[in-house]
């Protein structure tokens, strides 16, 4: 009970600290050209903004800047964002805010446009209450030029009852995207006015070019990353008197390496950076104790196991290269053949679980951290029914995939 009182005071603990986060690594171009690096606070844009807070440090104070000083900047793998002025209609994408023309009502505006895909053949994104427009550019057309759509309708002159208008969609771009952005007969006929299809074909278009892709968007939920863990774990033992009430007898601390593998997932929140991971370790020690009450008593314990440990991990920016994180979870001990002079082969648990709760600090795709764990009972024997095995480890991991 106490260690479990112990971990959710610690989850408790992160997700106040971490609530605190809602700034992310990275950077933004002003007029002149100067690029600068730092924290921007992270909002869902869901309309395309003109202007955006950033620090250059968690401890600093914030500044706002606009549309008018900054030409371009990005947050995270979510967001880039570059000032352009350009012509486009913003009528509506339903029948009941569409007109009657056909052709967009082109008016001019200095926005900031997404980048959604970057390439020979680069896709952007403007959205505005619900409204979409896209653009592109290539090695022909350097200044984004909008891919034409619209909904409009004509009178309904069947008279039939009930209908008084027809629905009718502008599908230029399409017939855009065959004519100046098509590799091998890519069909446009079923391509919608969406991002998810737009951006496949501009990623299809760009691959069969044989051209790299620079950049596409990603959302948290996504973000998978694979790597390697290694540890030095400081492990004590210790189990009660084989005499009762003579007292405990105590093992030897020793130091010992821990090592595998790991598998991290984001998770998309707007105000905290929050991952949960799955780890897998395989650990060995060997460890000397003695009973004081009982002379010339020596006890050895080997021990071997896989270590599963699964919990949340909270990301808070410092920088825009370092970030400060905190943890905590559950670890399953799996027995792969731990053997004690003490103890008898089935007088040791196959499976034992424990809590941990720790944090450290990284920096692209390596962190440190700092582990503490409760202590557990490895022992299911009736002569000796009470052990406690702890640990504290010290980590490094590293992202592969």
């Amino acid at each position: 009970m106490k260690s479990l009182f112990c971990f959710l005071v610690g989850i408790f603990l992160m997700s106040a600290i971490s609530a605190q986060s809602i700034y992310e690594a990275g950077y933004f171009i002003d007029n002149n050209g100067t690029r600068k690096e730092c924290l921007i606070k992270k909002l869902s844009w869901k309309n395309n903004p003109t202007e955006f807070e950033w620090k250059r440090t968690i401890s600093s104070s914030s500044k706002t800047e606009n549309i008018e000083n900054i030409k371009e900047f990005g947050v995270g793998e979510e967001y880039v964002f570059k000032r352009y002025i350009l012509e486009f209609d913003l009528n509506g994408d339903t029948v009941g805010k569409a007109t009657k023309s056909k052709d967009p009502n082109l008016k001019i505006r200095k926005i900031y446009l997404r980048v959604i895909l970057k390439s020979k053949a680069t896709l952007y994104q403007y959205s505005e209450n619900n409204v979409h427009r896209f653009f592109y550019t290539d090695q022909k057309t350097v200044y984004p030029e909008l891919l034409v759509y619209k909904v409009f309708y004509t009178p309904d002159e069947s008279k039939k009852p009930g209908k008084k208008i027809i629905p009718q969609q502008n599908n230029t771009y399409q017939e855009q995207l065959l004519k100046k952005l098509n590799c091998k007969n890519q069909d446009v006929s079923k391509l919608t006015y969406t991002q998810s299809d737009l951006k496949k074909y501009f990623k299809k278009y760009n691959e069969c070019k044989g051209y790299d892709i620079e950049y596409i968007i990603r959302k948290k939920i996504n973000q998978t990353r694979i790597g390697v863990v290694v540890a030095a774990d400081l492990t004590g033992f210790t189990h009660n008197s084989l005499l009762g009430s003579a007292g405990d007898v105590n093992y030897d601390n020793v130091f010992n390496p821990r090592y595998g593998l790991f598998i991290e997932t984001f998770i998309p929140f707007s105000k905290v950076d929050l991952s949960f991971f799955l780890e897998s370790t395989y650990k060995a020690f060997k460890t000397d104790g003695s009973d004081r009450a009982i002379a010339n008593s020596e006890f050895e314990l080997d021990y071997k196991s896989i270590n599963v440990a699964v919990g949340p991990r909270f990301h808070i920016y410092l920088s825009s290269k370092f970030e400060l994180f905190l943890e905590g979870g559950l670890t399953v001990d799996f027995n792969i053949g731990t053997t004690s002079s003490e103890f008898e082969e089935n007088e040791i648990e196959n499976t034992t679980t424990d809590y941990f709760y720790g944090g450290g600090f990284g920096s692209g795709r390596f962190k440190i951290g700092f582990r503490q764990y409760t202590s557990k009972n490895i022992s299911k024997s009736t002569a000796i029914p009470d052990s406690a095995l702890t640990t504290s480890s010290l980590y490094l991991s590293m992202n592969i995939f």
